[in-house]
């Protein structure tokens, strides 16, 4: 059901015209009246999903008031928001950023970037809300090229989730992902890649939040320690994670009953180096006290962590990171963590459910699994094709072992693979989920059902059941 915009939330953050032109700081040249409209337009919930949203937002150079109209799902666009805009490493274009607080939970709001001379269409999201089903889209490894960006978006429109996690390599502005390879790599570094891959998914993520984290290949050659500067140019994840120069590396949020926890893989792996470390051990304390806090949350039932590289994968191409799984997993386990999902193998897998490193039942293709009695569920989506202009990583496939990726960044370790439940190669492979709030007897549900979107057939389905302690309100 639609909901008018209430008077809080018209008044709250009204300003006038003049206003909004005042409030971006970006003049580089005087900015001017610009035909070219508005592109890439994308959503990110805020640290109270019910209530903040930021949509961003690229122009071709810096504009001439850049604002966004905000109303109800009736067509009134009375409230002007301000935006902050900021420069895209390595090219001319403009990306901005309006940040939407008090908005009202489980509320349909239509919205519209303008600037002087030309606006985007109207899109319109939904705020996130509490006693529904909570579901969420997931895979990493995307990119532009080839050719199934279409496809992938039309399982995530069909599904028709509260968010997609995205968990890591985005836009593959970078081919050489981190790794110190020949200058040849680096030189094909075209980051108004990240403008192509943002309009080509704009028709979801304008209208479904959009919740990256980074993945190796967003580890850019641009000159700074880190290389994030293109991605936090281009996202606002919700300010609840590491305060560090890079910017927001890892964010937690709940919605309905589920908390989801962002963390940044490139600290912790052990395959590649350029990152490891930077954060001094602060993601893991981080980590800690947020997983506790979850946990012990009567509202959450369900935790979801999301992170790019793999803490268990038969894949020969990059395996298992001995980094974060030695790092997190025993936190995962601490705290009960239900469902783990990573990218970075360009192939789909399920594991057996883990506690300690070792399988503790099976669960085959539609099982049912108590996470709580058993541990935790991994899962790995990336949707690429594997890239031949890179080295390959592996010694080959050997039957029944995959390399675990030892500490020293390079140790390839042979290690047979008992917790591999599900794998499909091929597929490019779109994770969906369902988790239903507590029934009358207290149970609730994750449902997880990952589809291969060329065809659209079921790949794979696993149910997660737990007791919370809580029962339906609902009469």
């Amino acid at each position: 059901m639609a909901h008018p915009l209430s008077r809080r939330s018209v008044l709250r953050g009204a300003v006038a015209l003049g206003g909004a032109m005042t409030a971006s700081p970006l003049l580089w040249r005087q900015p001017g009246y610009a035909a070219t409209p508005p592109s890439g337009l994308h959503l990110t919930y805020g640290a109270d999903p019910g209530q903040e949203m930021v949509v961003s937002w690229s122009t071709p150079e810096s504009v001439s008031r850049p604002r966004l109209l905000l109303g109800d799902t009736a067509g009134d666009m009375s409230e002007v928001v301000p935006v902050e805009s900021r420069p895209s490493p390595g090219l001319a274009t403009v990306q901005h950023h309006a940040r939407l607080s008090d908005l009202d939970p489980d509320t349909r709001y239509s919205y519209q970037a303008v600037h002087d001379g030309a606006a985007s269409e109207r899109f319109g999201f939904t705020t996130a809300h509490r006693g529904r089903p909570v579901r969420f889209t997931a895979f990493g490894d995307q990119g532009t090229s080839d050719g199934k960006v279409g496809q992938v978006l039309d399982v995530i429109e069909r599904f028709d989730p509260d968010l997609h996690l995205h968990v890591g390599d985005l836009s593959y502005a970078s081919l050489s992902g981190g790794l110190r390879v020949s200058e040849q790599v680096d030189s094909l570094y075209q980051p108004s890649l990240w403008e192509t891959w943002l309009a080509d998914i704009e028709r979801v993520a304008a209208r479904v939040p959009w919740m990256p984290v980074l993945g190796n290949h967003e580890m850019e050659p641009t000159g700074s320690d880190w290389g994030y500067e293109s991605y936090f140019a281009r996202f606002t994840p919700p300010d609840t994670g590491l305060a560090h120069e890079a910017g927001a590396t890892t964010w937690s949020m709940r919605i309905g009953n589920v908390g989801f926890v962002a963390l940044d893989g490139n600290d912790a792996s052990a395959e590649i180096p350029r990152n490891h470390d930077y954060l001094g051990g602060d993601q893991e304390r981080w980590l800690d006290a947020t997983l506790a806090e979850l946990r012990t949350d009567r509202d959450v039932d369900w935790i979801v962590v999301g992170f790019h590289h793999c803490a268990f994968c038969s894949s020969v191409r990059h395996g298992s990171d001995a980094g974060v799984r030695d790092r997190w997993s025993p936190l995962f386990d601490r705290y009960a963590v239900d469902v783990v999902i990573n990218g970075h193998n360009h192939m789909y897998e399920r594991t057996h459910p883990i506690r300690a490193g070792q399988v503790t039942t099976e669960a085959p293709k539609g099982a049912t699994i108590s996470p709580a009695e058993y541990g935790t569920t991994y899962l790995v989506s990336g949707l690429a094709e594997e890239d031949e202009s890179l080295p390959d990583r592996s010694t080959g496939p050997v039957a029944g072992v995959t390399h675990y990726t030892g500490t020293d960044f390079g140790l390839r370790i042979p290690e047979t693979t008992p917790w591999s439940a599900v794998v499909d190669e091929l597929a490019p492979v779109v994770i969906r989920v369902e988790a239903t709030p507590p029934d009358a007897t207290g149970t609730t549900s994750m449902r997880i059902r990952s589809v291969d979107a060329a065809t659209d057939q079921l790949v794979d389905s696993v149910t997660l059941t737990r007791q919370s302690g809580r029962t339906s309100t609902a009469s």
